[in-house]
């Protein structure tokens, strides 16, 4: 999980990921199947280690506007674990590296964070946060979308502070504040 994490699916051979675990290739072949298998239960723990302890310290209930300036807290805080970025964002601007099993954990992860992106904004629209002619697609979309390009940019090394701000800029399109 981590050299593709840090190194990106096309940049790390099987043969150093073998070479890391101290596995020989026909061990990894016999447990995951093949590279695709390999990236496939990557993306698996990947969401069980990361992905859900991150969605589970984010307060849903509170106003959208806090839960979104947490979300970029976690996302832009140097001090959380692993390496820059996100292993999800890296499969999914990986595409022609990915085969059929890694490709559809990277659809189905990012259908469930749209999903829950979805849900917030009709929490937030219920409240009265978000007017009620904004599409929830929409929105859901838009969050995804600026979560990625956030954790892309972070791995890239930008600015941290700068990034946090451009992302509330971003997202008080949604709230009306920034």
């Amino acid at each position: 999980m981590d050299g593709y994490w840090s190194e990106g699916p096309g940049t790390i051979s099987l043969n150093e990921l073998c070479r890391r675990a101290m596995v020989s290739k026909p061990g990894l072949y016999r447990e995951f199947g093949g590279e695709d298998g390999l990236m496939d239960a990557a993306l698996a723990h990947y969401a069980a280690t990361v992905l859900e302890p991150l969605a589970g310290q984010i307060d849903t209930n509170a106003p959208l506007s806090h839960v979104l300036s947490a979300v970029v807290d976690l996302l832009t805080d140097p001090t959380r674990p692993g390496p820059a970025g996100c292993l999800l964002a890296r499969m999914q601007h990986a595409p022609d590296q990915l085969g059929p099993l890694a490709t559809s954990r990277v659809h189905a992860l990012r259908e469930a964070a749209r999903q829950q992106y979805g849900e917030l904004i009709e929490m937030a629209k219920q409240r009265g946060e978000v007017r009620a002619d904004v599409s929830t697609t929409v929105a859901a979309a838009m969050i995804d979308i600026q979560c990625n390009a956030l954790l892309m940019r972070v791995a890239a090394g930008e600015d941290r502070d700068i990034l946090r701000s451009q992302a509330l800029l971003a997202f008080s399109s949604l709230t009306g504040s920034a």
